[in-house]
């Protein structure tokens, strides 16, 4: 009985160690909200999505509590779409990219007046991805149609800066400013990765480390870590890809698979350590922080361990209890 006791004990202890249990907001979706990207908003301390079936942004809380933020239908039509976004603290800013027709706009994060709204060069296009550089304020826009990459202005001023033939013929999708003067965009058709200098937009492949084969096949949408590390959504999981500083070369470094009927829309880094996904299923949509493979095996390592330990010292309890009562009644006779 007390052994069982003991047993139990330590499995509750540490239960969090064998524990997958992770951060997971439901929300209900709408007629104006059918989710297409994410951002976390670190001021407001929430995050941001923009609408498929619509020129919308919506917050949501940890709570899942949808908040409308503004539309602005002015800029594309009632049948535009919010197809990206992205914020900049710094200036206290949301960029949205928006397609039908493409354009890109920007809003006060307080009060979400717009502060511009322009079109894009191609106004057919859909914005595959926006990033923020946080030193000059400039915003990345990839198109999804074609291989090019524009840079905007804090006043609005839009030129490309990219078409490298290096593309091809496929489009481009999530983008990031990795802070040190270059770009990564994913191109989810060819599954590949491409470093784009943001200033000239020379681009090149980053390859994959070891491998002939596809760095993240079906990769749409990423996400940037503060120690430069990578989060990519593919359809069915989360990848985190590393390099080392110069992003010549790469690899799968973990990774988390959705399960079957779940599709990854889009990922954000919340408060510069977690990822987390938006994800869809029969159910509606969800954001959950994602658990990666090898974090899940060394917590369950952990667990294990901690219990051997409280077994071994509970066996050593009990011999060494064992011997006491012996003297005892040795002494005793």
């Amino acid at each position: 009985m007390m052994m069982s006791k003991l047993v139990f004990a330590l499995v509750f202890l540490v239960y969090p160690f064998l524990s997958s249990a992770r951060h997971v907001i439901t929300f209900r979706s709408s007629t104006s909200l059918q989710p297409s990207s994410l951002a976390w908003d670190p001021i407001a301390q929430h995050f941001v999505v923009g609408s498929v079936s619509g020129p919308t942004i919506h917050a949501i809380s940890d709570a899942g509590v949808v908040e409308h933020l503004l539309s602005d239908p002015s800029t594309t039509g009632a049948d535009g779409s919010a197809t990206s976004v992205a914020v900049d603290p710094v200036r206290r800013r949301l960029i949205v990219g928006f397609s039908n027709p493409g354009s890109i706009a920007a809003y006060d994060l307080k009060s979400y007046e717009r502060i511009f709204a322009v079109p894009l060069p191609e106004m057919d296009t859909i914005p595959g991805g926006v990033a923020v550089d946080l030193r000059s304020g400039e915003a990345f826009v990839s198109s999804t149609k074609r291989g090019v990459v524009w840079k905007v202005g804090l006043d609005g001023a839009v030129r490309v800066i990219s078409e490298s033939k290096i593309f091809g013929s496929q489009g481009l999708g999530g983008v990031v400013h990795v802070g040190r003067g270059y770009l990564l965009i994913v191109q989810a058709e060819m599954g590949k990765i491409f470093k784009v200098d943001s200033d000239d937009g020379a681009a090149k492949e980053v390859l994959s480390s070891g491998s002939s084969k596809p760095l993240v096949s079906a990769g749409h949408a990423i996400a940037l870590h503060p120690d430069l590390s990578l989060i990519v959504a593919t359809n069915r999981s989360v990848l985190l890809v590393k390099s080392d500083d110069s992003w010549a070369q790469a690899a799968v470094h973990d990774k988390s698979d959705l399960g079957d009927g779940v599709t990854a829309v889009a990922v954000a880094i919340r408060e510069g350590k977690k990822a987390y996904v938006l994800v869809k299923s029969q159910e509606g949509y969800r954001i959950e922080e994602v658990a990666w493979e090898r974090e899940s095996e060394g917590d369950m390592v952990w667990g294990l361990v901690l219990i051997g330990l409280g077994l071994a010292y509970f066996m050593f309890w009990r011999f060494q209890m064992g011997k006491l009562v012996g003297n005892m009644n040795k002494k005793q006779a």
